[in-house]
């Protein structure tokens, strides 16, 4: 698999759009991601459990920036530990709120990539007089 490819599908699920065709959104308000591609009927999750894979790439994501920002912070500026405490435990739960859609954008595109998400076969399409 070509590494350009790969790092462009990452990228497609990091703009939740539908890794497979490219044009549909994943998500609908903020915390609920569809099931299936509005424009090529692609299933993003197909066993339940699956959207575990997101929830771990945003706390991995969330603890690396966390912890590498109070090692770097105390060795160049030495803040009170009361007042990095403070900060990186609230940069953590906004963190994890704001990048929870981008970190299952990015899963689902991780699955598209090992084959786990593709249209199903009797799907029809309801919005091919929207195309975009």
């Amino acid at each position: 698999m070509n590494i350009r490819y790969t790092i462009h599908k990452l990228f497609v699920g990091l703009r939740l759009r539908c890794p497979n065709c490219e044009r549909g959104h994943m998500f609908h308000g903020l915390f609920k991601m569809d099931e299936t591609c509005p424009y090529c009927g692609a299933r993003y999750e197909r066993l339940s459990g699956e959207s575990i894979g997101g929830t771990m790439i945003n706390l991995v994501f969330a603890e690396v920036l966390s912890m590498g920002g109070y090692i770097i912070t105390q060795a160049l500026f030495a803040p009170p530990l009361a007042f990095q405490l403070i900060f990186w435990v609230s940069f953590n739960i906004i963190f994890v709120l704001l990048f929870y859609r981008h970190a299952r954008g990015i899963w689902a595109s991780l699955s598209y990539l090992s084959g786990n998400v593709y249209p199903d076969p009797d799907f029809q399409r309801e919005y091919t007089s929207q195309v975009k």
